[in-house]
């Protein structure tokens, strides 16, 4: 498996994030933000740029997270009221979010897959839609739909749809991303599998969430995160997550992605340093008990 850095977790600018990787040993980077930008829409100086970098170095991007369905889920119809004050606030809520869902399938959608053919990134992230106060469970019909047609979409040009777990969206625990999965029934749609967002949704990432959809599993996200006394959760380096079980597990499944470095703490150059010198010893731990197992 390959050891990725997610570029803007370590520095808003590339070129420092990639400097800085090569430095430690890391060749694979997923992109994501620019600044104060995100992929795929950068400025045209920030594109050439990136792809002299990218080209430069001999650098490999494993795939590119623009942000896809980050958002809540439009229904084809909105609540309604007779007090026209309120229907108004449904109708205007409900448009918004009508134009956005229309946004993110024509245009970025479109978008990142050609930004992720050009920089040669197999792996296109998406997320689930926000739930927006729903139970988890079942996703709206609608949530299917769209992500079974950005499936067929990404898959035609050859690359893969990641749906990266995530709290407080429909892919949030490892049993209902799995089952997400299994209904969209999408050979070109995978996971992106984040076990500290699981955690946060109160999930045991491993070995009961992983258990659920292991066989998705395209990449990986690694950071940590430990509960608080008052029921509420943050990202720690060395938190409550059993890493060593589930990259042991990575191990013995044959995993050849990439886990990538996204701590999410600041100051980002330390955290991001250390969690890498983590995570390294993790997997030669991890590999070297497998080689001793045969």
């Amino acid at each position: 498996m390959d050891i990725a850095l997610v570029t803007d977790e370590l520095s808003a600018d590339p070129q420092t994030a990639i400097e800085l990787g090569l430095e430690w040993g890391v060749r694979h980077f997923e992109l994501r933000g620019y600044f104060a930008d995100r992929v795929p829409f950068l400025s045209g100086y920030q594109h050439q740029r990136l792809k002299r970098l990218v080209r430069d170095h001999g650098v490999e991007i494993t795939a590119v997270s623009p942000g896809l369905f980050k958002m809540p889920f439009s229904e084809k119809t909105y609540p309604t009221s007779n007090l026209t004050w309120m229907d108004s606030g449904f109708f205007e809520r409900w448009s918004s979010l009508q134009a956005e869902l229309e946004r993110h399938v024509t245009d970025l959608l479109p978008a990142s897959i050609d930004f992720a053919l050009e920089y040669g990134a197999k792996y296109l992230i998406s997320f689930s839609f926000h739930r927006a106060g729903h139970d988890g469970g079942v996703p709206p019909e609608g949530v299917i739909e769209t992500l079974q047609q950005a499936a067929e979409k990404v898959e035609a040009a050859g690359l893969e749809l990641l749906i990266e777990t995530e709290e407080g969206f429909w892919a949030d625990t490892g049993q209902r991303s799995g089952a997400l999965i299994s209904a969209v029934r999408s050979p070109a749609l995978g996971i992106n599998w984040d076990p500290a967002n699981s955690f946060c949704e109160g999930d045991v990432p491993y070995p009961e969430g992983y258990s659920h959809l292991h066989q998705y599993v395209r990449n990986v996200h690694f950071k940590d995160a430990r509960r608080l006394s008052n029921g509420s959760t943050e990202f720690v380096e060395n938190g409550e997550i059993d890493w060593d079980g589930q990259i042991q597990a990575l191990v013995r499944d044959g995993y050849k992605g990439a886990i990538t470095v996204e701590p999410h703490l600041e100051p980002r150059v330390p955290a991001v340093r250390r969690s890498l010198a983590r995570l390294k010893i993790m997997i030669e731990s991890a590999e070297a008990g497998e080689k001793s197992s045969y």
